[in-house]
């Protein structure tokens, strides 16, 4: 037998394997902790957008639908569809600007109406807006499930989807938010009444697909359909003032 293969590992040698060892034993044991309490096919639901969110809308006036002050000489009544994919860049091409612009200086007030562009009128989206408004941060959620409509079709809009958008919303009471949406989502609850009113007005107004706006003031009121670009809104705006 060779020299090699009788000597002995040194002290500091056998420390270092001992290390390695644990080591290797606590990762493992972490792993298997971890797979435990995963439940099967669980994927947790990235929301982006959270900082710009709060730079668009923080600071301004809400209540309800409503954003900017109630008292502003100009309204304007957006119609749109959360889970409408084509509405999407009708909405984030327009309403930041609008609210930076007219919304947080206080030219302009903003009322949030949920207006189907599917078959259902009353998507499952919209009562978690609602449940939002309770709190005055409908048009935070509005926003973040616009941004993080590629996930909704990766993993669908499910209960699990709506409770990460409103997650996003960091001053938001997620358990007042999930109460709300219990206690007066469900077929004859309020929500259910507010979206019936909407969907009322909009077929009043004539409303097309796309985003559809409203936009009154004290020289008359201007009606803006599918998808009008910033541009037009301004005129509109105005116009009407």
């Amino acid at each position: 037998m060779s020299e090699a293969a009788v000597k002995a590992v040194p002290r500091r040698g056998r420390f270092l394997i001992l290390a390695i060892l644990a080591l290797l034993v606590f990762g493992i044991s972490y792993l298997v902790v971890e797979v435990a309490i995963q439940e099967p096919g669980e994927e947790s639901i990235r929301v982006e957008g959270v900082e710009e969110s709060q730079q668009t809308f923080g600071g301004v006036r809400q209540e309800g639908q409503r954003i900017g002050p109630s008292d502003a000489p100009v309204s304007i009544q957006v119609f749109n569809d959360v889970q409408c994919q084509a509405c999407r860049d009708d909405f984030m091409e327009t309403i930041p600007q609008l609210v930076e612009d007219y919304a947080r200086p206080g030219d302009v007030q903003m009322l949030w109406r949920n207006y189907s562009n599917g078959e259902n009128p009353q998507q499952l989206g919209f009562y978690g807006a609602e449940a939002a408004a309770e709190q005055g941060y409908l048009w935070q959620y509005v926003y973040l499930f616009f941004r993080n409509q590629a996930e909704a079709k990766t993993n669908g809009v499910d209960q699990e989807f709506l409770e990460a958008v409103a997650g996003g919303i960091t001053e938001l009471d997620m358990s007042q938010w999930e109460s709300d949406l219990e206690e007066k989502g469900g077929p004859d609850g309020p929500i259910a009444k507010e979206l019936e009113k909407s969907e009322e007005l909009a077929r009043d107004l004539r409303i097309r697909l796309g985003q559809g706006m409203v936009v009154s003031g004290p020289n008359g009121t201007v009606t803006l359909q599918e998808g009008s670009g910033l541009a037009e809104v301004e005129q509109a705006i105005a116009e009407v003032e």
